[in-house]
Formats: structure tokens, C-alpha cells, sequence
């Protein structure tokens, strides 16, 4: 097997030059890198060692993203192995995360949760990283592969992020942040305890005109969080977030024209905005006889404003352009999402033996409402909508360590989903569709010493498919006949400490997805007379690669790190795709004719992501960070004849000092993002340019921003 000849080749590489390494340096004083932690189970409970799982497990700490200079959640995880990214709608805001070879089309594969509550929404599984405070994040534990225990929709993985919290003395940070785009940024937190209480408090201001016209931004984000430890056994905390956006979107450009300018917005006036406030409750209690429970729940909704306007048309026949000949289209939702999650654990030894068992249930209750207008000079049209969806699980893991040598892991969970869908406008579209999955998890690792260890894990995932490609779109492309997608999971590696070498960790993976759901021509509709398919289950996909991360302290000055990842993913069937709506003015239906064994596009097969920081002196930090992207195909180039999406390399760097001064600390950072300057995009898609008339097929991409600068400020009020 292919994938497991390059794993092989790329382990005996590097290890081959981590042995060399070391016989020079074996007289070298071993250098101790940070002791991380993880979590282990659905709610975090008692933080466990990542050599210890069966998982390949990346900790971003919020240190790590200061000193890569990340402005957001996305440029904070870009670096490790296994993400897919790619902006799609032209703003420094609102890129497409997704993990191993799942590209986010049509619906995310990725679950992400913040202090234990599930961001992505109900229905497209779709995240708003925007509406996450990424300043307020103490650190991301990124856990790729098929996460049964977390539920639904985890077929890439997941990313659980847990906010910070009050510290052991009172401080008041205030943090600017200014550069190119007209890029500006005012925050301010505080934290500290009190007595029992600790608190953590943070608001932030950020605006920006954009790299493209008509690509401005306006954030306004504020987030508390207060604890209560009265004892060591008991631990709750109740936090509030709301955050308030309008981010526009400058979109995709036809090739041609990004060539000559590719600041410009083919279709201006697009824009997104929210509005969200999330209240969250959390609570740990350790009891007798080993047991701990722990409990979440929420509240949060959710209103959201998007405007998208249609490109141009040009019939170059009839001698006429029309900026409004196609439709415009306004799209207000209100989501309204509650529920919460209890979990109960119990430690225990025997025999030599410790075993963690985890028993748990979850329920959530999500309610949304749509409203859509599409207008255009020569008609008009409306459309109301909602979605109820209840989703309850249930799950039950068992962690047995072994003679501290060999742990197995065996779980499984159990799902019920129930989607109510009701078209106001037209009932007929209405329906109400109820899932059922179990997925099972085991894994074993044994640890050879105390800093090696070597694992395998299996584990199933699935995802449950949308009100649109079961209800929405009427007999124009839904079918509610659609089976859920089902991912199963293999896979194997290793993770060692290297001494003076730091530590290093290799996974190679496959995961075999059946009734992945694509727009196929089929029975229910004849594409060569329509140009409208339905949405179907295929047969047989799969994902497979191989990830690797060497990360290292060389000394008190020099540290680094380094991401490799290999990535395969591929459709297993022939089909005939027919992937967007083509032209409703007399020209052909774009028609694929998909062999087994073709890529789905927006996956590039290597990623390589280098991190790197000296110091100089005492207060000094020199950061560089590079990513390397490969080619891939286009989306709607599932047959893979159009010219691939070019691969591309940017390197940024990053000059802080901080130093202290009375009463607290003063720091400042330079920060140069693409010192190379290249000009690239991380997404194209094929599409019809309607400027040439007729709806002729282009391909399209979205600009990346060039060579830019910034700066900022902060004062750090300590111990008052």
C-alpha cells in the first residue's frame, strides 16, 4: 500500500537523522520540554498524558499562539497537521477549517466545541470562528480521526477549546494591535481571584477595510467567566459571551480577472453579519469512592444577516449587460440552541491495574428560523422556513492501564436525531426524518518506555444529513430518502521523546466512508435535460495519510517545530456528478462523468508547516513560521481534468520584547506576514462567469492577501 510505503520512508528519514543527531550529542545536558495534558473524554474531567491515547493529539497553549502572532482561531491551528483550509468568501475572518482529507463541502466533517459546548451549527455543522473570542483561549486540543464519544458529524475529528480562567493574582492587560488594511485592534481583560471566586473578564474591538474591495471588517467580542472552588473537590463556572459582526465579502474572481486585479470584488455588497449571546454552566464535584460527576449546559442564540448579489450577466447576442438581471438574495436566520451534558466517572485499582470508567448522556434542542428573499428586475420571490432539531446521546468509555505498560480504551456511544422541517411557503417540501447510529471506539497503547509509546485505534463516526438535502430545495435537488454518512476509522502510530531532541509523533491513518452524499445524476432526474440533480449516498470514499510532527527545545534560546502531512482522498465509485446550477438561459448542464479513484478537490496531498522562535536575549523573542500547501483540484472538479489549484509556500516572521517595569510588564511586537510577497489563492472553484454570456464554465479563486505589516502594544497591571 502506497501510504504505508511513504510513512515508512518518512519515520526511517527522521529518525535516521533524530539517531545521528543524538551520537553527537550525547554528552549534551537533556532539555526538559513543557508537560502537556489533555482531555480525554466528551467534558474534560482528570487531564491524562497524550502518550497515554490512541490518538493522534495536537495542544496549541495560548503562549503558542502569542508567539506565532495568530489573529484568529484559524491562523492559530494552520500550522498543524491534518487541517484543510481554505477561504472561500474573501475576508480575513471567515476561512473553512476541516481535518483528514474532509474538505468542508457540502457540510463540515470537523466538530469543534468551546468549554464543552458544540459550536458548529445545527443543521450545515457549519462554524463561525469569528464568533469565538480567540484571545480569551487557554488552548486547542486538536484530536483528528473518527471521535465517537463526541457524536455527531466528527468524522474528521475534533477541536475542543477551553477559555482561560482567573489566575493566582489580580492583573489588567491592556493590548492594540495596528497594520496594514487599515488593521486595528483595542482589547482589554482582567482576571484574578477573590477569596473562593476567581473571574476572568475580556473585551475586544477589531475593524479593518480588507485586502480586497468591499472586504472590510467590524468586530466587537466581549466574554466572562466566574469560578467557584470552595473546595478542592468542587469546582463551577458560569461564563457569558456576545459577540456583534459585520464582515463583507468580497468572494471569488474569475481567473482572468484576479490576474490583472486582484483586489477586486466581482459581486460588491456581499456581507455577513451576527449577532450571538451564549451562556454557559459548568460544574465538577468529585465524590467518594473514587467518582467525579461533571456537568454542562447552555443556552444560545444566534441571528445572522447575509446579502449576496449576483454577478453581472452579459448576453453578448442580444448587445446588452444587466447588473440586476439575476436574482439578489437576503437570508435572515434566528437559531436558537439549549441543552447540556452529564457525565459520570469512576477511578479504581486492582490488581496492579487502574481503570477509568465514564458513563454519560447528552441532550440538545435546536430551533431555526429562516427567511430568504431573492429579487431581481423582472421577479421577486420569498421563502420561510424552520428546522426543530433534538438530538439526545448517550456514551460509555473504559480506560484500562495495564502494569503501566499497556492501556486499552473501549467505548461506544449511541445516537437519536430528529429533524422537523416545515416550509411555510410550500408544505409539500415539509418533512420530519428521525436517525439512529451507534459508533463504536477501542484503541490499545503500549508504552515501551516512559517516553515511547506505540498505539492502534479503531472507531466509527457518522453525519446526519441537513434539512436541505433532505427537504428544503423540493424536488429540485432533495431527497429524503438519504441514508446518514458513515465513516469507519483505522489507524496506527507512535509518539517518543527524543532527550536533547525534543519528542516526536507519527500517525498514518485510513478512514472508508460510505453514503457520502454528492449531487448525482440519476433515476430521479436526467441531467441532460435538466440542470438539476438530486442529492444521493455514493457507494465508497476514502481518506488516508500519514501525519507527523518533531517538536523540540533545543536549548534556553532555540526552539521549534515541524508538520508534515501526507493527505489521499479519493470518490470509489464511478458517477455522474452534476455540481451546480448551469444556465438557466438555454446553454447545457455541466455534466461529470467521475471515475473510481479520482480526488476530491480542495484537499492538497502535502502540507508542511514550520514553526521557530529564538531568544536572543532576556525579554527578546525572533519568530519565523513558513507553510508549504501543494496543488489541488478545483471545486466542482471531481473528474479532475481542469488545471489544479497552484501549491504555495508563505512565511511570515515576528519581533517581540517584553520586559518589566513597575507594577507590571510592558511588551511590543513587530509582525511581517508574507515577507516573500507571493501572490497565490488557498481556494478555487469551477463556476459560471455570467460576464461572457451564456454561463460559460471558468474557473474562479479567491486572492490571498500579499506582504503585510503589523504592530502593536501591551501593559500588563499585575498583582494590585
Amino acid at each position: 500500500m502506497r501510504i504505508l510505503t511513504i510513512g515508512a520512508v518518512l519515520s526511517a528519514v527522521v529518525l535516521a537523522g533524530v539517531n545521528a543527531a543524538g551520537a553527537a550529542g550525547q554528552t549534551e545536558e537533556v532539555i526538559e520540554t513543557r508537560e502537556v495534558v489533555v482531555s480525554s473524554t466528551r467534558l474534560p474531567d482528570a487531564p491524562v498524558d497524550p502518550k497515554t491515547l490512541p490518538a493522534k493529539v495536537t495542544v496549541i497553549t495560548a503562549e503558542d499562539i502569542r508567539k506565532t502572532g495568530a489573529k484568529s482561531v484559524q491562523e492559530a491551528i494552520q500550522w498543524a497537521t491534518g487541517i484543510v483550509m481554505y477561504d472561500q468568501v474573501g475576508n480575513a475572518f471567515q476561512q473553512t477549517i476541516d481535518l483528514r482529507g474532509f474538505n468542508g463541502q457540502p457540510v463540515p466533517a470537523t466538530t469543534v466545541f468551546v468549554d464543552g459546548m458544540r459550536m458548529n451549527e445545527p443543521d450545515f455543522n457549519a462554524v463561525s470562528f469569528d464568533l469565538i473570542p480567540y484571545d480569551t483561549i487557554d488552548r486547542i486540543e486538536i484530536i483528528p480521526g473518527a471521535s465517537a464519544i463526541y457524536g455527531k458529524n466528527a468524522m474528521g475529528g475534533v477541536i475542543n477549546i477551553i477559555t482561560k480562567r482567573g489566575t493566582d493574582k489580580h492583573q489588567v492587560t491592556g493590548e492594540t494591535l495596528f497594520g496594514s488594511f487599515h488593521r486595528e485592534r483595542y482589547t482589554i481583560n482582567a482576571s484574578g481571584p477573590i477569596g473562593a471566586f476567581d473571574y476572568y473578564a475580556n473585551f475586544g474591538r477589531e475593524t479593518e477595510t480588507g485586502y480586497r474591495d468591499e472586504s472590510a471588517a467590524r468586530i466587537s467580542r466581549f466574554f466572562g467567566k466566574l469560578g467557584y472552588h470552595p473546595t478542592k473537590d468542587t469546582d463551577i463556572t458560569v461564563s457569558f459571551t456576545y459577540v456583534n459582526d459585520r464582515l463583507q465579502q468580497a468572494g471569488a474572481l474569475p481567473l482572468s480577472v484576479a490576474a490583472v486585479d486582484p483586489k477586486r470584488n466581482f459581486t460588491p455588497g456581499d456581507f455577513f453579519a451576527n449577532e450571538t449571546n451564549v451562556v454557559r454552566l459548568t460544574g465538577r464535584q468529585s465524590l467518594p469512592f473514587g467518582f467525579s460527576l461533571n456537568v454542562n449546559g447552555f443556552y444560545r442564540r444566534l441571528d445572522q444577516d447575509q446579502f449576496t448579489r449576483s454577478q453581472p450577466f452579459c448576453a453578448a447576442a442580444f448587445g446588452f449587460c444587466s447588473q440586476n438581471l439575476l436574482p439578489n438574495a437576503t437570508n435572515l436566520v434566528l437559531t436558537e440552541s439549549k441543552g447540556g451534558t452529564g457525565q459520570l466517572s469512576q477511578e479504581s485499582s486492582f490488581g496492579g491495574s487502574r481503570n477509568t470508567l465514564v458513563f454519560g448522556g447528552e441532550f440538545t434542542s435546536n430551533e431555526i428560523g429562516s427567511q430568504r428573499r431573492s429579487e431581481s428586475e423582472t421577479f421577486s420571490s420569498t421563502g420561510k422556513g424552520t428546522t426543530d432539531e433534538n438530538v439526545v446521546g448517550l456514551y460509555v468509555q473504559d480506560t484500562l492501564n495495564i502494569a503501566s505498560r499497556v492501556v486499552i480504551t473501549g467505548g461506544v456511544r449511541y445516537d437519536h436525531s430528529q429533524i422537523a422541517f416545515v416550509d411555510l411557503n410550500n408544505t409539500a417540501n415539509s418533512g420530519d426524518k428521525r436517525f439512529n447510529r451507534a459508533t463504536p471506539r477501542v484503541g490499545i497503547t503500549y508504552l515501551a518506555t516512559p517516553e515511547t509509546s506505540f498505539y492502534f485505534s479503531y472507531g466509527e463516526s457518522f453525519r446526519v444529513p441537513t434539512s436541505n438535502e433532505l427537504f428544503a430545495l423540493g424536488s429540485f435537488g432533495s431527497n429524503p430518502n438519504l441514508k446518514p454518512v458513515h465513516g469507519r476509522n483505522y489507524e496506527v502510530g507512535m509518539k517518543s521523546g527524543l532527550g536533547s531532541l525534543g519528542e516526536i509523533s507519527l500517525s498514518l491513518y485510513r478512514t472508508i466512508v460510505t453514503n457520502e452524499i454528492l449531487i448525482v445524476c440519476g433515476d430521479r432526474f436526467t441531467c441532460g435535460s435538466s440542470t438539476f440533480a438530486s442529492n444521493t449516498n455514493i457507494d465508497r470514499s476514502r481518506r488516508q495519510g500519514v501525519e507527523t510532527t518533531w517538536k523540540a527545545r533545543v536549548n534556553e534560546r532555540f526552539d521549534f517545530m515541524v508538520n508534515y502531512t501526507y493527505t489521499q482522498a479519493t470518490i470509489r465509485s464511478d458517477l455522474t456528478l452534476n455540481p451546480f446550477f448551469f444556465d438557466a438561459f438555454g446553454g447545457t448542464p455541466y455534466v461529470q462523468q467521475v471515475r473510481q479513484g479520482s480526488s476530491f478537490p480542495l484537499v492538497p496531498k502535502h502540507r508542511v508547516g514550520v514553526v521557530g522562535n529564538y531568544h536572543p536575549a532576556d525579554g527578546w523573542t525572533l519568530s519565523l513560521t513558513g507553510l508549504y500547501v501543494s496543488t489541488q483540484f478545483l471545486l466542482n472538479d471531481e473528474q479532475n481534468i481542469q488545471p489544479r489549484l497552484p501549491g504555495y509556500f508563505v512565511l511570515n516572521g515576528r519581533v517581540a520584547y517584553e520586559r518589566p517595569v513597575p507594577g507590571g510588564r510592558l511588551g511590543g511586537f513587530l509582525m511581517l506576514n508574507n515577507i516573500l510577497d507571493r501572490e497565490y489563492s488557498t481556494q478555487g472553484i469551477l463556476a459560471a462567469n455570467n460576464l461572457t454570456g451564456g454561463g460559460s464554465v471558468e474557473r474562479f479563486v479567491v486572492p490571498a492577501p500579499g506582504i503585510a505589516v503589523f504592530g502593536g502594544l501591551s501593559y500588563r497591571f499585575e498583582g494590585f
